[in-house]
């Protein structure tokens, strides 16, 4: 009677540490982003620092992914779906739900590379893309900030 109480005991305990384990995992993931941070559309300087530091990940060989919605002048939507497993980045830019754009415009492009980085001058940010297939070593400029247009 004594050991069954004793193994029991110890059983509860075991139970109890993983399900703390468990807890502080899931409530403790400094990598794991809401809505807000996947979802880029403000391109304020929180979704500029959250960008870059989706380049930097796949720079250091980690995975990410975001979804960058940009309005054209007419007031359509682009939205870039952009995935990287920290080897290849697939960055697919899909405008056709572009209201505003012409039929033979409307259409997805993806691009599979192997490097992204962000180059800056005084007026923007641009995120440059390269070793991409069917590209070869040509850096590919697929999207640019204008800085004057960020807001706090």
């Amino acid at each position: 009677m004594r050991k069954t109480k004793a193994l029991m005991g110890t059983l509860l305990a075991i139970i109890l540490i993983l399900t703390a384990a468990v807890i502080y995992l899931l409530f403790n993931d400094q990598h794991r982003h809401t809505e807000k941070e996947v979802i880029l559309h403000q391109f304020n300087k929180a979704d500029v620092a959250r960008l870059n530091e989706m380049v930097a990940r796949h720079q250091e060989g980690k995975g990410d992914f975001l979804l960058l919605v940009t309005q054209t002048g007419e007031g359509g939507h682009i939205i870039h779906d952009v995935h990287s497993d920290g080897k290849t980045l697939t960055w697919t830019i899909d405008n056709t739900r572009d209201a505003f754009a012409g039929p033979e415009d409307r259409k997805k492009h993806v691009y599979m590379c192997k490097n992204i980085q962000v180059r800056q001058n005084s007026e923007r940010y641009v995120y440059t893309v390269d070793q991409c297939e069917g590209h070869g070593d040509t850096f590919l400029p697929i999207f640019r900030l204008r800085k004057d247009s960020i807001e706090g």
